[in-house]
């Protein structure tokens, strides 16, 4: 695989996960809480098979993300993490699409749909889905994304709900 499609396939990741949605149907005894902010992602060296974005994250998720290809294309896949500054950890799948911006050489919108499988301290056994929106900047080294995230979460550990 070169370089650029490697690098191709890490912003798609990025930028897909810059904005996320989430929708919920909680159960009883869980808590819904909606999340949304942004993500600014960068690409890493790390020895995972398709390359792996480092994110700063503003808002609900306020912290760090990391994210990294598990399926090549046609039938592309991500698994993403965030890391709150509470020390809260959010664990969602994804599936990320890429379309190139015309007129404008490494430059792509990014679509990501998450689902939330879990976590650790407020998220742990949560559930949820977001998504990501935003762009990826392939021609910048290294490259980068900005998106934005919303979604809602739920969960029997979450705290805080509405907004």
């Amino acid at each position: 695989m070169t370089r650029f499609t490697h690098l191709a396939l890490t912003l798609c990741v990025a930028v897909a996960g810059t904005a996320i949605e989430a929708r919920a149907d909680c159960l009883p005894d869980m808590t819904k809480k909606k999340v949304r902010g942004s993500i600014a992602e960068t690409s890493i060296p790390s020895n995972d098979p398709i390359g792996r974005l480092l994110g700063t994250v503003t808002g609900v998720l306020n912290g760090a993300s990391t994210v990294f290809i598990t399926s090549p294309p046609p039938n592309v896949t991500s698994y993403d993490v965030f890391l709150t500054t509470a020390g809260d950890v959010l664990i969602a799948t994804g599936v990320p699409t890429r379309t190139p911006v015309r007129g404008e050489p490494g430059e792509f919108i990014s679509h990501v749909d998450l689902t939330v499988v879990g976590g650790f301290g407020q998220y742990a056994g949560a559930t949820g889905t977001m998504t990501l929106d935003g762009r990826a900047h392939t021609g910048a080294v290294p490259t980068t994304a900005d998106l934005v995230h919303q979604g809602t979460v739920c969960g029997p550990n979450v705290k805080g709900g509405g907004n």
